[in-house]
């Protein structure tokens, strides 16, 4: 297992931590979208991307030889059959109960199990056409999303073998199944990468020891540069309670928001970081028993996607990987006396744009996140163990000392602090990914994103779906003080209709 995956492995074990899922809302004729269908499109995507249908193994204690199996099937009619047991059809369940299951329930993931569907019907929505919810749950150790296998599923559904022909009908997608198992199993047998090269080999290495401790020294100055002393209160609590917030703008509010930034030559994902930064400060003001200090910044950080920079791989290898880097973005924490507002809000989305493009485009953006992940696979094996003596399944041993503090998106190593006020997750706009036209047949509505956090965690997903811009706030209720969360949501929102829309609805 390469050190990218064993990083989110070994904390996800005790009640998935980070396990991702994505729901996605569409809607169809009913003929379309029936149980063996769905289970043959299931099989499908299993023996396009083997990890959906590996298990992971490893022996107590042993985190280096944490190592993906996957045994493929002996047939297409196996594989449709293993495939019925990671797939739950539900009578009676809504969208927003799969997502509650999955934020707040029991793990349903697990070492032999890294991925499952899940599919609700919510009923009829006009003469023949009928609302479904499909979920896709998977352990982050095997990929960095799933909306393509949400985008890939629709198109077999309601997609066609001609152009403007009719859906492929049950016998056809069972051809496909054995044609894809076929490549792959059948005889002569071809050579491809079973189990998909990790991003570690996909990347430049180190030519020599000394470009390597060159890596290490660019990665503590930056880590070194990555300031932050604000952040929530925390609550003590032996318990989770998972909380969520959204917004979703209409497409004419939509519009607007694009347009306004724009004209401020920003992206609407930019000013998100400046619409924390403005709400945080408001948030404070109102509660001057939180520690805030104005002469220290805020931060928050982002992931960094790392897959067009990968090497090319077999035609018949899965894309599915794990390749994701991470960005700071730093905002100062007061308000200059006398300052003109809208003009200080531009400014900030501007510096949040300038210091994304800055660590995103730096020809040592691959050197960093080899080395951010070697830190956290590093971190993650020193709790991995604390956690499994704690549980008992290895004896106490002696106290495990790293050299020195490994740090994450949201700590480095030095006196000066570094705390990340929140994780904001950009998942962009999904009409590049929701193709809709392969699918003639079947209306894509929306989709949504969840994973399930840490006791304390806190985090914000922003996504566009038919024109149509949304966000949402996730934390761990039990964790903050009753109410923090949601006034300094408030003046987040207040904010967007303050700067952006220009509808006055609040002041600093």
């Amino acid at each position: 297992m390469p050190t990218s995956s064993r990083s989110y492995f070994l904390p996800s074990r005790e009640y998935g931590l980070n396990d991702m899922f994505t729901r996605v809302v569409f809607r169809s004729p009913p003929a379309l979208i029936t149980p063996l269908r769905l289970q043959t499109v299931w099989a499908i995507m299993r023996v396009r991307h083997s990890l959906l249908a590996a298990q992971i193994e490893m022996a107590p204690g042993a985190y280096e030889d944490a190592r993906f199996i996957y045994t493929p099937p002996s047939s297409p009619e196996n594989a449709l059959e293993a495939a019925g047991r990671a797939l739950t059809i539900h009578d009676k369940k809504t969208g927003p109960e799969l997502d509650h299951d999955f934020i707040s329930g029991p793990r349903r993931l697990s070492s032999e199990c890294l991925s499952r569907m899940d599919v609700a019907c919510h009923g009829q929505v006009s003469p023949g056409i009928e609302e479904y919810h499909m979920t896709f749950a998977l352990i982050h150790a095997i990929t960095d999303g799933s909306s393509a296998h949400g985008s890939n599923t629709l198109a077999l559904l309601g997609g066609s073998t001609t152009p403007d022909g009719p859906a492929q009908t049950d016998s056809e997608l069972a051809q496909v199944l054995e044609m894809e198992w076929k490549m792959r199993w059948g005889q002569p047998r071809v050579s491809f990468e079973v189990i998909t090269p990790s991003t570690e080999t996909r990347l430049p290495r180190p030519r020599s020891r000394f470009q390597m401790a060159g890596w290490k020294i660019d990665s503590q100055n930056v880590q070194r540069r990555a300031i932050g002393a604000h952040t929530f209160p925390r609550l003590p609590s032996p318990v989770s309670k998972q909380a969520v917030l959204d917004i979703k703008f209409d497409r004419i509010e939509t519009a607007a928001l694009i347009a306004k930034c724009h004209s401020e030559k920003v992206t609407l994902q930019n000013t998100v970081f400046a619409l924390c930064n403005f709400a945080w400060i408001h948030t404070t003001q109102n509660h001057p028993e939180i520690p805030a200090p104005k002469n220290l910044p805020m931060m928050m950080y982002t992931a960094i996607s790392l897959r067009r920079h990968l090497a090319p791989i077999s035609p018949l290898a899965s894309r599915m990987s794990l390749a994701l880097g991470y960005g700071t973005i730093v905002l100062p924490a007061f308000i200059p006396p006398a300052t003109d507002l809208r003009l200080m809000f531009w400014l900030r989305a501007r510096s949040a744009q300038a210091q994304m493009r800055k660590q995103s485009k730096s020809p040592l953006l691959l050197a960093r996140s080899q080395i951010l992940s070697a830190q956290r696979s590093l971190r993650a094996k020193a709790f991995a163990r604390q956690d499994d003596e704690a549980n008992g399944t290895l004896p106490p041993g002696p106290k495990i000392t790293l050299r020195a503090p490994v740090p994450s998106p949201s700590t480095n190593s030095t006196t000066v602090p570094s705390i990340a006020l929140l994780g904001i997750s950009h998942l962009g706009d999904l009409a590049a990914v929701y193709e809709t036209h392969r699918y003639p047949a079947i209306e894509f509505v929306d989709s949504v994103g969840h994973s399930r956090k840490a006791k304390g965690g806190i985090l914000l997903f922003t996504r566009s779906a038919q024109q149509c811009f949304a966000m949402v706030l996730e934390w761990d209720a039990a964790s903050f003080p009753s109410g923090l969360v949601e006034e300094f949501w408030g003046h987040f929102v207040g904010g967007v209709h303050d700067f952006i829309l220009g509808e006055s609805r609040s002041k600093l």
